[in-house]
């Protein structure tokens, strides 16, 4: 399953925060977060997402969950899309975003070291 650690993160209310609804437009398709959820308890967040990758659409949600000082950006296995560039690109703009917001994390263990943006 792809994911992203980032290390250093103090929370997911800080990622939460971080991430804003969005649209992004790549070479034969589109990447969208069209809103974002939070438990009541903070420990877990998730944000609806849609591809549009070479005219294949899908919906899926991505999950911010925290481990010990890091959070880590996964699929929502519930959800488990086709894991096609678009969506793997989607999760490494969610990680550079919040990265960028706060640049005391960095990025730890990944299985998507080809759509993190540094």
């Amino acid at each position: 399953m792809p994911h992203i650690v980032l290390e250093k993160a103090k929370s997911v209310r800080e990622c939460y925060d971080a991430i804003d609804v969005m649209v992004e437009k790549i070479d034969g398709g589109i990447l969208k977060i069209t809103d974002k959820y939070i438990n009541e308890k903070e420990t877990s967040a998730l944000l609806e997402s849609v591809t549009v990758d070479k005219g294949k659409s899908q919906s899926f949600f991505i999950q911010l969950s925290s481990k010990g000082d890091a959070v880590t950006v996964r699929l929502l296995p519930l959800t488990d899309p086709e894991k096609t560039n678009g969506v793997k690109k989607l999760m490494g703009i969610v990680a550079k975003k919040i990265k960028d917001v706060k640049p005391e994390i960095s990025y730890g263990k990944t299985n998507l070291q080809d759509f993190i943006v540094e």
